[in-house]
């Protein structure tokens, strides 16, 4: 059969006139799908567990706790004839879908899921003490780093002050000598000059000069002698 089968099927007598003797519904339905047990939240102190879950299946929902090792039982019906019930048996949370054709269910192991959550709080109580050694740690590690480097920083800075302290006197006194070999180069060249010989007039050309003198055109005197 098929789910299209559904519907109302009747009996009919067959005879004179037809008489209808029973009329019956039929529902194909499939087979339920495996219900989803899902634990919202876990909560331990001591001895006393609690844990909140939800059960769905089908478009079907509850919601429940476990508290003091006991939960109460829940049941939720659709107008499809699926049926979803919730309980606790001993150790174990039970979610269960079913029809009216089959059934299947979900369960989860209470005591282990406390156990755990023990244990995970145990470990979270220690985890503090231990967030707090690691963090101090850190900070005294950082700070270690810190002072290295400022000191490191400021002895680099003391070698450079130094190599600038000894690269001033030498280039001071590199400064110096070369003063001092500009100041002899110019005493040098103001002493040291083009020689010039003392401009005396020749005595000859002076003697030569005095002595030439101008020859006299007008003819001389007859004297009575000659006459």
């Amino acid at each position: 059969m098929q789910k299209t089968d559904s519907g109302l099927y009747t009996a009919i007598a067959a005879a004179e006139s037809d008489k209808n003797i029973v009329t019956y519904k039929v529902s194909v339905i499939d087979a339920v799908e495996a219900p989803v047990l899902t634990v919202n939240s876990k909560w331990i102190s001591g001895n006393f567990c609690t844990v909140n879950f939800t059960c769905r299946a089908h478009k079907l929902k509850i919601n429940s706790s476990y508290q003091n090792n006991s939960c109460s039982p829940e049941e939720v019906t659709s107008h499809e004839n699926y049926t979803l019930i919730l309980y606790c048996r001993e150790k174990f949370i039970i979610c269960n879908h079913t029809n009216p054709v089959s059934w299947k269910d979900y369960k989860i192991n209470i005591t282990q899921l406390c156990e755990k959550e023990e244990n995970y709080s145990n470990q979270s109580e220690s985890s503090p003490l231990w967030s707090v050694g690691v963090s101090v740690a850190a900070c005294t590690l950082i700070c270690l780093l810190v002072f290295l480097y400022c000191k490191y920083k400021k002895g680099a800075q003391e070698e450079v002050a130094e190599g600038s302290t000894i690269y001033s006197q030498i280039q001071a006194e590199a400064q110096t000598q070369e003063e001092r070999r500009d100041n002899q180069s110019t005493t040098v060249y103001c002493t040291v000059g083009q020689h010039q010989k003392p401009t005396i007039p020749p005595e000859t050309d002076h003697a030569i000069y005095s002595g030439v003198c101008k020859p006299n055109n007008t003819p001389s005197a007859i004297s009575q002698d000659d006459t």
